[in-house]
């Protein structure tokens, strides 16, 4: 879901500053200029990188489009373990939490 709003705030933005620069979006829609550019770019992107980078970059490319592994419940447990740590340092000094590192099953 994110991608998609982000990639909404990407052409929202790139087509919005280019309306109010004054630009013509006949302009915009020219497939000979995105085949360039886009060609120019995975070009680059293939030279720069070594077999290995590119194999794996195609390999991971559709798991942008996938949700997380990861829940909203897991952050949020993540995010409050965080702030019981943080607090902890605040009030205690940074080494209160040295016995808490070293052997975390028994904090």
């Amino acid at each position: 879901m994110l991608v998609i709003v982000g990639y909404v705030i990407v052409l929202l933005s790139v087509f919005g500053g280019f309306a109010l620069a004054g630009g013509h979006f006949a302009v915009m829609v020219a497939p000979v200029e995105l085949l360039i550019i886009g060609g120019a770019a995975l070009g680059a992107f293939i030279v720069s990188n070594n077999g290995k980078v590119l194999k794996a970059t195609f390999k991971a490319l559709p798991t942008v489009f996938k949700g997380s592994k990861y829940s909203k419940a897991l952050y949020m447990e993540l995010m409050g373990l965080l702030y019981e740590i943080l607090t902890k340092v605040r009030k205690e000094g940074l080494m209160s939490i040295e016995r808490d590192v070293d052997a975390p099953k028994e904090a």
